[in-house]
């Protein structure tokens, strides 16, 4: 306990001085565009960010880290499609904290589609106990800010949409707690939204923003303790019933965050056992790519891996594969080690 929260205060302290360094790596210019790809048009480019921890105090620190990686995407030469928020955008789910994100979202012009997913500390909020609270319960609170950032109509904490002809699934935790709570009514709805994804028999691209469990080294990777139960720092106990729906589909993205580790490929044997991008076998022997976001603004470096404020993917979709670009945006530049490539096929 007492070194997790040793990590934890290093982390921090790591966080202010690269913040304070990080506009230095604005002079390397513009982003690049996209990598040659043997004269095939990308179909749709979105990033995905999560773990960006906002809080009311420590503005400057916290919105200016988040605001480095906005303009960075604003300036993008090829216009991003979408951009991902995958859950713990706020640090307790106040609403002070919401107002930082929605006023750093609102000064750049990052993407058409904005995707604002819920993580487990954004159901702290004053009224976490009444999470239906229609005056300022988590939920509430949730939608009222997605449609001020993203203006979109939402009901529920989840919700599905189609991006230049692509389907994005967002789930989203039902309850106050660490693991995910996915009610039997999302669920369903869950499985009718993949089966009609299905339907394109283009890539699926799931989002939660807690992993699956037992998978990118949990749960192990989640407090470093080998007692740990199975389901720790997962989805929880309904992890197999998410997989389950999972696994009847080809060609399946499923995002996560929440472990605050930084990139890793399977290659490495340094830190904790985990790589930011797994394989599962679906039910046709064909493999659901399992994508895990490094902490945008906190990360734990006992893991392992590239760890440093700012960091999230760029994901392009052509007609065969899909890329997967490792990105500082605080920095503006490219991690190439952790690119990965996954051939579309099923």
């Amino acid at each position: 306990m007492w070194l997790k929260i040793l990590v934890k205060i290093v982390s921090l302290l790591l966080s202010v001085v690269m913040t304070l360094t990080a506009p230095l790596g604005l002079l390397a210019g513009k982003r690049e565009s996209r990598i040659a790809h043997a004269q095939q048009d990308c179909r749709v480019s979105f990033a995905a960010v999560s773990d960006t921890h906002l809080r009311g105090n420590f503005k400057l620190i916290f919105q200016g880290m988040l605001e480095l990686g906005l303009r960075d995407m604003e300036k993008a030469k090829d216009r991003l499609d979408a951009v991902a928020f995958v859950g713990d955008i706020t640090n307790h789910g106040y609403c002070e904290q919401w107002d930082v994100f929605a006023d750093a979202a609102g000064k750049y012009d990052i993407a058409d589609n904005k995707l604002v997913i819920v993580g487990n500390h954004d159901t702290w909020g004053p009224n976490r106990d009444e999470f239906d609270n229609p005056t300022d319960g988590v939920k509430p609170t949730f939608i009222r800010y997605n449609k001020m950032v993203s203006d979109r109509e939402i009901t529920q904490m989840y919700y599905a949409d189609v991006i230049n002809g692509y389907s994005f699934i967002v789930l989203g935790s039902e309850e106050d707690r660490t693991s995910a709570y996915l009610s039997d009514a999302q669920l369903q709805w869950f499985a009718r939204e993949m089966e009609k994804a299905s339907g394109t028999e283009e890539p699926i691209f799931v989002f939660l923003h807690q992993p699956i469990n037992e998978t990118h080294g949990l749960p192990y990777n989640w407090e470093m303790n080998e007692q740990d139960p199975a389901d720790k720092g997962g989805v929880g106990d309904q992890s197999a019933q998410l997989l389950e729906i999972l696994k009847k589909y080809d060609n399946v993205f499923y995002i996560s965050g929440h472990i605050h580790a930084g990139f890793k490929n399977s290659g490495s044997k340094a830190g904790a056992p985990y790589a930011s991008v797994e394989t599962i076998e679906n039910n046709n022997g064909n493999p659901i790519t399992l994508v895990n976001l490094p902490s945008y603004m906190y990360f734990d470096f006992l893991h392992g891996g590239h760890i440093a404020n700012g960091c999230g993917w760029i994901i392009e979709v052509y007609d065969d594969e899909v890329l997967l670009r490792a990105r500082n945006f605080a920095t503006g530049t490219w991690i190439k080690l952790y690119d990965e490539t996954v051939e579309l096929g099923g």
